[in-house]
């Protein structure tokens, strides 16, 4: 584990400079007390470890809210590894004949959210199928019912026939090829639950409906994964990613602040989430202090710490647009100081 160590002198110089090193103090605007008092997003003090070219495309891959994060990067006129790329709308489990939209698009358009990844074995399987051309017995793709096939590692993607669903498995490993190229990769940590494919060993992104889990019950497993395992995959993840990528890469890592949707654990799932969250939190400080191009930008902490009606939809699930540009806002001062600010466009 990476220990941050350095003398008593060296402490208090920290210290001195630290203006939100303070919890409780009411005298100090700078203070947690203070600002939690002011009722307000969060304002919080990151010191980003580099800056990002502004016209080098980034790569975004993680859990639904990196979707969130190449919204506002489009909007600021920041290259998108992954622009254009998507699956047809109409291949989502969410597709609705009559309003003609699925995968939160409309008909014809392409939606990203299938490139979904939620927990960090699902974010190094897809990388390392494409980084280290890994195959599988059709495409890693499962039979569920006659010519009924389920995509383990998309996200949402509705069963289809084995041509359309092997055609879709295409397009996202080549939009994961796009990590290739990127000098800068954004990645969103999501969840600790997850499942395996007991036939094939690989890690699953989201499980098939319950009827299927009940008929192949053998075949998929449930997995809540312990720190050290989440630890080990991310950093062997990363190393990958600084071998077969740009040399002079830079990683940022956020946690999601979108919780658990439902638990298969049997405890409360305020209690899940807590844990999750909590492990990815952990996890990503120590690849932060592990390696000195990656950093850790938190978005987890500004939303978390933020009155609840200010940053959460009425789900109590998706973050809020405002709350999401207050962060992005703060992500850009960080790490694109010179790109044109275009948010209002």
């Amino acid at each position: 584990m990476a220990t941050v160590s350095y003398d008593g002198r060296a402490a208090l110089g920290i210290a001195a400079k630290n203006k939100q090193r303070a919890w409780g103090n009411v005298q100090d605007r700078g203070s947690a007390r203070a600002r939690f008092e002011a009722g307000d997003y969060l304002t919080i003090g990151h010191k980003p470890k580099f800056e990002i070219d502004n016209t080098s495309p980034v790569f975004t891959i993680g859990s639904c809210f990196a979707r969130e994060v190449e919204h506002t990067l489009v909007r600021l006129g920041i290259p998108l590894a992954l622009q254009g790329h998507g699956i047809q709308a109409e291949y989502y489990q969410s597709w609705d004949e009559e309003r003609a939209r699925g995968g939160g698009v409309r008909a014809g358009q392409k939606s990203r959210g299938a490139f979904n990844k939620y927990n960090v074995f699902s974010i190094s399987s897809e990388l390392k199928r494409v980084l280290l051309e890994q195959e599988f017995p059709n495409d890693g793709l499962i039979e569920i019912a006659e010519d009924k096939w389920f995509d383990p590692h998309a996200s949402r993607l509705r069963l289809l026939p084995f041509e359309t669903a092997r055609q879709n498995r295409a397009i996202i490993n080549h939009a994961t090829s796009q990590i290739r190229q990127s000098k800068t990769v954004v990645m969103t940590l999501g969840l600790t639950e997850g499942w395996i494919d007991a036939e094939t060993g690989l890690a699953i992104n989201t499980p098939p409906e319950p009827g299927a889990l009940r008929r192949h019950s053998s075949r998929f497993q449930f997995v809540d994964y312990g720190f050290r395992e989440v630890a080990d995959e991310l950093n062997e993840t990363i190393q990958l990613i600084k071998e077969r990528c740009v040399p002079d890469v830079r990683i940022v890592i956020t946690v999601s602040p979108v919780p658990l949707g439902s638990t298969f654990q049997d405890v409360d799932v305020i209690v899940a989430n807590t844990g999750s969250k909590s492990t990815l939190r952990s996890v990503a400080n120590e690849m932060r202090h592990s390696f000195d191009f990656v950093d850790y930008f938190p978005s987890y902490e500004m939303v978390m710490n933020s009155p609840r009606h200010m940053a959460f939809g009425y789900d109590h699930v998706h973050i809020k647009p405002d709350m999401v540009k207050h962060i992005m806002s703060v992500f850009k001062g960080a790490y694109f100081p010179a790109a044109p600010d275009n948010e209002a466009a």
